[in-house]
């Protein structure tokens, strides 16, 4: 059966055009009649037939919407129930009928799962966990809909948002109020531009201070607690291990306490860890020791993306809108305040 994706290929113009003009709004969106005439011969060429769960959309009541929300099919899965949490909390608080789907997709592969889904059908959409290759086709694509990114800042698009550069030196002013000025990062992935905000504000923080962090401290591991273990160990055994590590997720925090563990390494005393909450609140409180941390509101931006997409939806917000959420600082046992 022939989509919508075919015949724009077919015509050389976007998907958003092809469905501007089957929808008979080819006039009002000022597209030349050549093209809307065009477009029109080859559908009927390819006999296509539009999508009738697309046309239920279309014709659905008012104030009842239809909403994707895109996430990265990588190891941030895990988190996903927090921000779902949110979203279903903002969506009980909204007095309309709203019709939340979850797409997953890959990473760099946005463009690709985008045109597959034929995104123009929802009323709006929101993306979590765009890579650089991820919003280069945002940047340079026209979506037909309203989209509010998760976490991530755009001249294009609106978003619910935090100061990651500033989280990371809050990290790093917490270990030199202490007096400490020997630390270590450990980190998933510095292609992931959220963390590369967080390592940057903490390594501009200890560098401004005098205290500038060598590379060789900035420790790579891949998406999994076993891989911080490793790392931990090879540390410890070659004498390298810094008074204290910032660990760029939770998940990374858990596996360096298990280590320590089993090297007989004294938390805070021998070395303190700071991570980045991102996992549900009791699996950092109930580590032992319980884990210092800054709290990534994953449900409070869930719930805000759906909030700010309505609005948009509504005409009752200008795009690009940003709004800021604040992370929390929670002091555990691995890295107490003075």
């Amino acid at each position: 059966m022939s989509t919508i994706k075919d015949i724009a290929k077919e015509a050389g113009v976007s998907i958003a055009t092809v469905s501007i003009v089957l929808n008979r709004k080819g006039r009002e969106r000022k597209i030349s009649l050549e093209t809307q005439a065009r477009i029109h011969q080859i559908a009927q060429q390819l006999n296509y037939v539009p999508n009738q769960s697309a046309k239920k959309l279309r014709s659905a009541p008012k104030d009842s919407y239809a909403i994707a929300f895109y996430w990265a099919t990588d190891f941030r899965i895990n988190y996903l129930a927090r921000i779902t949490l949110g979203i279903q909390k903002e969506i009980m608080q909204q007095n309309k009928l709203v019709h939340l789907t979850v797409v997953p997709y890959e990473v760099d592969q946005l463009q690709k799962q985008m045109e597959t889904t034929q995104s123009e059908f929802f009323n709006g959409i929101i993306i979590a966990n765009m890579s650089d290759k991820d919003m280069e086709y945002l940047n340079s694509c026209s979506i037909p809909c309203p989209v509010v990114l998760f976490n991530r800042e755009s001249d294009k698009y609106s978003s619910v948002t935090m100061d990651n550069y500033e989280i990371g030196c809050n990290v790093a002013r917490h270990f030199l109020k202490k007096g400490i000025h020997t630390a270590g990062v450990l980190t998933h992935d510095t292609t992931f531009p959220i963390m590369r905000m967080w390592m940057k504000g903490f390594l501009d923080t200890f560098a401004v201070a005098g205290y500038p962090i060598p590379s060789e401290s900035i420790l790579l591991c891949n998406t999994s607690s076993s891989s911080a273990i490793d790392v931990t160990k090879k540390l410890y055994a070659a004498k390298r291990l810094p008074r204290a590590m910032f660990c760029e997720s939770d998940v990374l925090a858990h596996g360096m306490l298990y280590a320590c563990h089993q090297l007989g390494i004294a938390i805070p005393e021998d070395v303190e860890i700071f991570t980045i909450g991102i996992n549900m609140a009791e699996f950092n409180d109930y580590a032992i020791p319980s884990l210092s941390r800054i709290d990534i509101p994953m449900g409070k931006i869930g719930e805000q993306c759906l909030h700010l997409l309505v609005s948009l939806i509504e005409n009752k917000k200008k795009n690009p809108a940003v709004v800021y959420l604040p992370g929390t600082k929670i002091i555990g046992q691995s890295s107490p305040e003075e």
